[in-house]
């Protein structure tokens, strides 16, 4: 089956809302948007270049050459821009589908220094201080047989616990913070402290989405599955315009064979959304699926489709609805055109072909 389940990304995805999130363009402790006077024409053609050289560099493999022209970037700025310790710190975090470091273990304990050494030069920086405190976090997850330069796990989240405060007390989003703190409890077993802090996060921004699903997975965690269902269902509540959310509470309930409830939540969300994402449309015919329901799910599939022909998932649904209702002839086209889809080296074309070949069987 193509469709991927719905919980392997959420790790992923609330880490790279922290780690890529936007910030202002240049930032210390009074917020400078102007270059000094004496700043250089040659310097500033210096900050283009290495600024374009980044941007453009589209190599995923080549990562320590932007390690070190994101460090050269910084030394030729006349003034703090947090955003260039964000993609650093992105770098330094970044991992592999199997959850492998992309970067060295070298340079991952390098990008300590400048860190340190930025927020000595702006103490103030509520921005610093929080990629400080995820930089910490990403360490107390790396190998625990490399020795980092802060000492243990507990170590490293009292360390990451004071950036936290720190980055609140300046002014950093509060959302965020608890969010972080709560990660870093839930690392650690601490799910009590983690159930808090992620309400602390939710009650500061009720529409900080992440940190619902975050509420769902610890109680899910913790044997709770009647509490793990309140954290989506108040996220909805009070984000009605969420996917995310009613997508995930919907296949907790498939997952539990309440397809009908299932069925409830995402036409709910369908009736209340400004814009339909096609994976919404999905969602719903893959409930129908589940309920037997063959005639819905193909009505749903086929809009999916219409709305966007290169999702490759529904073409497979979809032909497996034919198949299982005998209609031959629409199966085989359905699965013919996923197959003119998928990339050459794709896992799935010799599976198609077998499939093809079966229905021609039929006909």
């Amino acid at each position: 089956m193509l469709k991927k389940n719905p919980f392997i990304f959420l790790f992923m995805a609330a880490m790279l809302v922290l780690s890529c999130k936007s910030s202002p363009e240049v930032e210390n402790d009074k917020r400078i948007d102007d270059v000094p006077n004496d700043t250089s024409h040659s310097a500033d053609n210096t900050v283009n270049d290495l600024e374009l050289k980044i941007s453009e560099s589209q190599d995923r493999l080549d990562l320590e050459t932007k390690y070190f022209l994101l460090l050269e970037l910084i030394a030729e700025r006349s003034n703090l821009h947090a955003e260039d310790f964000h993609q650093l710190l992105g770098l330094t975090l970044a991992r592999d589908y199997t959850g492998a470091n992309q970067l060295s273990d070298d340079l991952i304990l390098d990008a300590a220094r400048h860190f340190e050494k930025a927020l000595r030069e702006n103490p103030s920086s509520d921005s610093l201080h929080m990629i400080m405190a995820q930089y910490l976090f990403g360490l107390m997850t790396l190998s625990t047989d490399l020795s980092t330069p802060y000492g243990d796990v507990q170590t490293m989240s009292d360390r990451g616990m004071e950036s936290i405060n720190n980055a609140l007390s300046y002014g950093a989003n509060p959302a965020e913070c608890y969010y972080l703190k709560g990660k870093m409890y839930r690392y650690q077993n601490n799910f009590l402290d983690a159930m808090e802090a992620f309400r602390e996060s939710v009650n500061s921004d009720p529409s900080f989405i992440i940190a619902y699903e975050a509420g769902f997975n610890v109680s899910t965690e913790l044997g709770y599955p009647d509490q793990a269902k309140s954290w989506l269902a108040e996220g909805i509540e009070r984000n009605p315009s969420s996917y995310e959310l009613s997508s995930i509470l919907g296949h907790q309930y498939a997952s539990e064979q309440d397809y009908s409830r299932a069925l409830d939540v995402m036409s709910t969300y369908l009736d209340k959304a400004a814009s339909i994402p096609k994976e919404a449309i999905f969602d719903l015919g893959y409930f129908f699926e589940k309920d037997n329901q063959r005639t819905k799910a193909i009505e749903q599939y086929k809009l999916a489709i219409a709305q966007d022909s290169t999702f490759l998932d529904v073409y497979y649904r979809l032909g497996t609805m034919y198949m299982e209702s005998s209609q031959w002839n629409d199966a085989y086209e359905t699965f013919s055109e996923l197959l003119k889809r998928l990339p050459l080296n794709h896992s799935y074309q010799e599976v198609i072909r077998k499939t093809l070949e079966t229905i021609e069987r039929e006909l």
